[in-house]
């Protein structure tokens, strides 16, 4: 063979290469849009609490979807590894099986991040595993989900161990019958279970069409060149930059709980190590986090400060190594809680992101708002149980070149749920949703306004809620020469009555609950904005006057 036919052959190959990854991609996308519409959940169904994959026989990450929360991202395929090799090896799959579990310690991180598997078989041979995860809003115990409060997971709901829902395409009905015992919402957790699982029908179907028009040795050699050349991707990504160890700390409050994140990046070459030691113990409450949770932020942050154009797969996971202390706050053992752990997880991004941002500071944020989530729940007017998800979002932190953007769910790839299927699925009016001016985190680039919602409740029953409230201990911190921003803040209608911002609490009848987000810190010295740009500010209403003076040095006198 010519070396010219060489060059086509290889380049032949390249292009089916590049034309399967889309369709894998595209796979991971269908089966997320499947699985979100069919949803019961508030989580899922309205903000895009979940994730989906397509994995080889072994587990790794060939195609995840664009859609996915990215904590859930890479947990699929962790999560499908030690579910082969512990509970469920390949030989005991068989076509119709579906396995699911919501074990923090093995899947999403708490209880109400429920994993569902399939396995793709053609000709009788195990191909791949296709893989949903979401966050269904009743998991039993505590009320509402994301409880601070708990001491220990058994507080928190019912633990699913890896377990075949279905085998052999027969509905376990002892699972089912659990599943329903256990939890207030029977159809809802149940439909969730069944819509992730219509998810992954689709992925099946669109696998084993790939797999019938090209073969099983042409599928898996795509999905090695897929993993080898995400993992290539980040290598000379990070052979680029300049050896040594980045460090940064974060100290915070959550719930009385006094904690401190210190993590150590260190560049070798064309890998990176990523430790958390030095970082605070596990605590008596429900703000832990399971390392599983640790390995998959500090993915997804390195990732889009270093390669963030490529799609996601399973090599970009394999430079990078995590480490965490063993009963630390960001690894925690079993039986600790974990339902509120997003507010811990995000603190260790920041973190990582400032230590990273030594050494990319292009790539670089201020610290971030995080979100608050308010799920209320009780009975409605015929006594039927429901929950229902409100909360606020602190939105996108500037950068370098870009101001924030406020009202999105950062770094969470959620949404904000429609006030018109709140109040169609409970009794609540949500009575405001608006932007607070005065309340960015000023910079050369500055964050968005902090964004304000509120509830009321206009029955004449109690509803409950369990509140958690990213940055409300202090204001998130700028960058660079940035303002800090603000805290997020809870109150309520009711004259002298105080709403802690993470913990449970209760809507009494004709109370008004008003949530206001924390904003990101600023980016660079506001004096350096661009005054067109502070003038467009104070047109909006985004800042006024007296601020555009005071903070960034601006006059609109002095431009007529």
């Amino acid at each position: 063979m010519s070396e010219t036919d060489d060059t086509d052959t290889a380049d032949s190959a390249g292009l089916e290469t590049q034309v399967l990854w889309n369709r894998l991609q595209a796979t991971a996308d269908e089966m997320y849009d499947a699985a979100e519409r069919l949803a019961y959940s508030f989580s899922i169904r309205e903000g895009a609490d979940a994730s989906t994959a397509v994995m080889t026989a072994d587990g790794d990450a060939i195609g995840l979807s664009d859609q996915s929360v990215p904590v859930l991202s890479g947990a699929l395929s962790r999560t499908t590894r030690i579910i082969l090799e512990d509970h469920f090896p390949p030989e005991t799959l068989e076509p119709g099986d579906t396995v699911i579990t919501n074990d923090p310690w093995i899947g999403g991180g708490h209880l109400s991040d429920v994993v569902v598997l399939n396995p793709v078989f053609h000709d009788g041979d195990l191909v791949g595993i296709v893989g949903s995860l979401g966050h269904t809003d009743d998991v039993g115990g505590n009320r509402g989900g994301w409880s601070t409060d708990a001491e220990q997971v058994y507080e928190e709901g019912i633990l699913i161990p890896p377990t075949k829902l279905y085998e052999a395409g027969e509905r376990n009905d002892a699972v089912d019958s659990i599943i329903r015992s256990n939890v207030r919402i029977p159809h809802q957790a149940l439909g969730d279970l069944e819509a992730l699982r219509s998810g992954n029908t689709v992925g099946e179907e669109r696998v084993r069409e790939i797999v019938d028009e090209r073969g099983p040795e042409t599928f898996d050699r795509v999905a090695s060149e897929v993993i080898d050349r995400t993992e290539r991707a980040l290598r000379e990504k990070l052979a680029d930059l300049p050896d040594g160890t980045y460090e940064d700390s974060i100290e915070f409050t959550i719930a009385d709980h006094d904690l401190e994140i210190h993590v150590a990046a260190t560049i070798d070459g064309d890998a990176l190590e990523v430790d958390f030691a030095g970082t605070s113990a596990q605590v008596e409450g429900g703000i832990n986090c399971p390392f599983g949770n640790i390995i998959t932020i500090t993915e997804y942050i390195v990732k889009c400060m270093l390669v963030p154009d490529l799609p996601n797969a399973e090599g970009f996971f394999r430079p990078i190594e995590v480490t965490a202390p063993e009963g630390s706050i960001l690894n925690c053992d079993r039986p600790k809680a974990t339902m509120g752990r997003h507010l811990t997880y995000s603190r260790a991004e920041d973190a990582l992101i400032r230590a990273l941002g030594q050494a990319v500071p292009e790539s670089a944020l201020s610290e971030m708002a995080g979100i608050q989530l308010a799920p209320f729940s009780g009975a409605d007017e015929n006594g039927d149980e429901f929950i229902a998800v409100g909360g606020t979002a602190g939105g996108l932190p500037p950068s370098a070149d870009k101001d924030g953007i406020p009202g999105v769910y950062f770094p969470y790839n959620g949404q904000n749920t429609p006030i018109e299927m709140f109040e169609r699925y409970s009794p609540l009016r949500w009575e405001e949703t608006a932007l607070v001016p005065d309340t960015e985190g000023a910079g050369e680039h500055r964050s968005g306004p902090a964004m304000r919602t509120s509830y009321r409740n206009p029955t004449d029953r109690p509803v409950y809620f369990a509140l958690t409230s990213g940055r409300a201990d202090r204001d998130p911190s700028g960058f660079r020469g940035g303002r800090s921003g603000k805290r997020a803040t809870t109150a309520s209608s009711s004259d002298g009555k105080e709403v802690p911002p993470n913990g449970p609490g209760t809507l009494e009848p004709g109370e008004t609950l008003t949530l206001v987000s924390a904003t990101p810190g600023g980016y660079g010295d506001p004096e350096d904005r661009d005054p067109e740009r502070v003038a467009a500010d104070v047109e909006r209403g985004l800042i006024s006057e007296e601020r555009a003076r005071d903070v960034y040095g601006y006059d609109p006198a002095d431009e007529s």
